[in-house]
């Protein structure tokens, strides 16, 4: 999609004393790209709002970026062509401009992808040491000359446009900042221009969970010892008896096999998920009491496993001394070792934070997850020369409003860097009406950590929005300031409310009307903050959804509902959103809303919500039942005051501790016909509700809504839950989450 920009701007780009290399003069074409005749044919054109998924990139692909989009900004077509045609400017792109003179080897790339740009005012050169990086000297020539890939759609494109184009005397020489820069998602996967032009690729180290590619579970017919010992008894699977020296060996020999057959680069040596570890007595003796996963509360298995680690890599060493072998730091093997173990230098380190905060930068003062973060990276970087880093770069189980992580990259990935991260793994959700900022930034940084976040930021909005870049990067500050400075850090939906308060969507409003009026003489830039005035709606009516639960209105809360849904379904179709918005509004918000708005639904009546504010105790022995906490007459005066519905327990400064919680309120009921019935729409644990001293109920499963019949009485009647919130869960939420609602059942 056309971006238009006046030819002035072109024309003071390249205003210098030096003389310039004409390519384009009038609209007419003065200079022709020569390829080797052995150039790989460039990827077939994708299908129109379609990213461009690329299989072999390489010279001939350059070039065709390159034409095109010169085309793009004159409307010459540039020829493409295999030997130098005479009386005509010439364009050199990867292996011909080596071999017309064009030196790579002063690019000290451990991974191969330097590129280097020379004009020198009677030709222009541009290769890279790979077939990624000659695409990605193209694109930075591209930049030189005041082009943009901002999103990886049409709508991303940002170019100048003027019938005549020439290119100043340079010579840039690049490389990128990380050996690994991954950027991947649902429907998003595999190289495509856009992450290519920005920075992505590098080295393929493998992860994931991997321990079953290595040893046969056939064996355990005849070595049960090899595998996992669980409450007293061997365990056919993939968790193995990592202190086995014949193990050892055999999951060794099986790495060194996969190897072989996938080129010898590297392997991923990541126990499975879960927590199977092995509890035999030489497997528990690795371990350090001291050392505890803040997150499980349980003794970290990370020595154990590193000295395996280390016996394994030492022993595919021996054979492959260049294979790169990575494991995730995740789970209760999430912290650094101990006792002064180092790891062997074929092995790589991928911190994979799952179960911290998801809304801050590693080390906001305000997160003690993310100090406890930065302490653990930190150590992690004392004992390997070799860090990494796996995240998400959204707020997981939630996808729907918009979240900009700008100070986050802007301070995590040089941070990262700084500790000898080598590499970065950003699992994204292409959803750019929510995310477009941040996304863009992330690869930017991961490509080169020493760039001005800011500035790339700045040069974002300018281009991006144009005539409407001052509201909209307003917009995007202000709503990174606020998750940043959020004394909370509860995932999914639940710190939403925090951020998006009346005021500030009244504000974040403001500046999304501002902006649609700035931008609504360009088609272009119009529909560019249109994407993001959809998104900004996405929050507006989540808050709605919440309010009109709370209050007890749960049909109201549907017919918002079903226009949410609606309206995320018309984003993913338009190209901008991915269906990970819809899944999890689904998952994580619609059951609740039509469960609700069907517990209330004619002939039953929803009679009162009852309160938000509870009394509530941890019950770490698990005791509370003998000593009484559902009896009416327990005198609950000491329990700690809280919130319910409102917010969370991590959003009142509570921990979220792995244990029993109780809960306990009273309601005044008045006469009713019908049955009474309790609603419960969302508990994080399994719940078991007492009236007036009395079981009357149970929950299924966690998080799912639930109704009991209620044994209440005419006047005051006392509720106590039970919730066994003592399984771990990484959103920091804990018992009772949303509304409960006394509904009377009528035939």
């Amino acid at each position: 999609m056309n971006h238009r920009l006046l030819a002035a701007v072109l024309v003071s780009l390249f205003a210098c004393t030096s003389p310039a290399l004409d390519l384009v003069t009038d609209a007419k074409p003065r200079a022709a790209i020569v390829i080797t005749p052995d150039a790989q044919p460039a990827p077939a054109r994708a299908a129109r709002n379609q990213p461009k998924r690329i299989t072999a990139p390489g010279d001939a692909m350059a070039a065709q970026v390159l034409a095109e989009w010169i085309k793009k900004i004159t409307g010459a077509e540039l020829p493409i062509v295999t030997a130098a045609p005479k009386d005509t400017t010439i364009i050199y792109v990867g292996a011909a401009a080596i071999q017309a003179g064009l030196k790579l080897d002063a690019i000290d790339s451990p991974t191969h992808e330097g590129l280097r740009i020379v004009c020198d005012g009677q030709r222009l050169l541009l290769a890279g040491q790979d077939g990624p990086a000659t695409v990605k000297a193209a694109c930075r020539l591209l930049e030189e000359l005041g082009c943009r890939y901002l999103m990886d759609s049409p709508l991303g494109e940002v170019y100048p446009r003027s019938a005549t184009l020439a290119v100043k005397e340079m010579d840039i020489s690049a490389k990128p900042g990380l050996d690994v820069r991954e950027i991947w998602g649902s429907s998003w996967s595999g190289n495509t221009l856009w992450k290519i032009w920005n920075g992505a690729g590098g080295a393929r180290y493998p992860q994931g969970h991997a321990w079953g590619n290595y040893v046969s579970k056939d064996l355990f017919d005849t070595h049960p010892e090899y595998f996992a010992l669980r409450n007293g008894q061997r365990k056919k699977g993939d968790w193995y008896c990592t202190s086995n020296p014949e193990l050892r060996k055999i999951f060794a020999d099986g790495v060194m096999a996969v190897l072989e057959r996938n080129g010898r680069g590297g392997a991923s040596i990541s126990p499975p998920d879960g927590t199977g570890y092995c509890e035999c007595e030489q497997c528990r003796a690795q371990d350090n009491p001291k050392s505890i996963e803040p997150s499980s509360g349980r003794v970290a298995v990370t020595d154990r496993y590193v000295d395996f680690f280390n016996d394994v890599a030492h022993r595919v060493a021996e054979k492959y001394p260049n294979a790169k072998l990575s494991f995730y730091c995740y789970a209760d093997y999430t912290q650094a070792p101990t006792r002064g173990l180092k790891l062997a230098r074929n092995l790589v380190a991928w911190i994979a934070p799952l179960r911290y905060c998801r809304l801050h930068a590693i080390g906001n003062p305000v997160c003690p997850s993310r100090v406890q973060l930065q302490e653990m990276i930190d150590d992690w970087s004392k004992a390997t020369s070799h860090i990494a880093y796996r995240t998400y770069n959204y707020n997981l189980a939630e996808c729907l409003v918009p979240f900009p992580m700008l100070s986050v990259w802007r301070h995590d990935i040089p941070y990262l860097k700084q500790r000898g991260a080598i590499g970065i793994n950003l699992e994204s959700l292409a959803s750019w009406q929510i995310y477009g900022p941040h996304l863009y930034t992330s690869l930017r940084l991961a490509y080169d950590p020493a760039a001005d976040g800011d500035a790339l930021f700045d040069d974002y909005a300018k281009q991006f929005y144009g005539p409407a870049s001052a509201p909209m990067k307003q917009y995007w500050l202000d709503l990174d300031n606020a998750f940043a400075s959020l004394h909370a850090h509860a995932g999914s939906f639940y710190a939403i409310h925090k951020v998006y308060t009346p005021e500030f969507l009244s504000h974040c409003r403001s500046l999304i009307d501002q902006a649609t009026a700035a931008a609504k003489d360009d088609p272009v830039y119009a529909a560019r903050v249109a994407m993001h005035a959809e998104g900004f709606r996405n929050a507006e009516q989540y808050i709605q959804i919440r309010d009109a639960l709370n209050v007890g209105q749960p049909a109201q809360a549907l017919v918002i509902y079903n226009d949410l849904l609606a309206r995320t379904q018309a984003q993913t179709e338009s190209r901008y959103g991915n269906h990970y918005t819809t899944d999890y509004l689904k998952r994580f918000l619609g059951k609740d809303v039509q469960a609700a708005a069907s517990a209330a639904a004619a002939p039953n009546h929803l009679v009162q919500v009852l309160p938000d504010k509870w009394r509530m105790t941890y019950d770490k022995q698990d005791k509370g039942i003998e000593t009484g906490y559902a009896k009416p007459d327990f005198d609950d005066a000491k329990w700690q005051p809280v919130v319910t519905f409102s917010d969370t327990l991590d959003g009142q400064g509570l921990p979220d501790r792995k244990t029993i919680l109780w809960y306990r309120t009273t309601i005044d009921v008045p006469e009713m016909k019908g049955k009474s019935a309790l609603f419960f729409i969302d508990v994080d644990g399994a719940a078991t509700v007492f009236i007036n001293g009395q079981q009357a109920g149970v929950s299924g499963k966690k998080r799912t809504p639930f109704a009991i019949d209620a044994p209440l009485h005419p006047g005051r009647n006392t509720i106590a839950v039970r919730v066994d919130h003592s399984a771990i869960s990484e959103l920091f939420l804990g018992g009772i989450i949303r509304p409960i609602y006394l509904i009377e059942r009528r035939e």
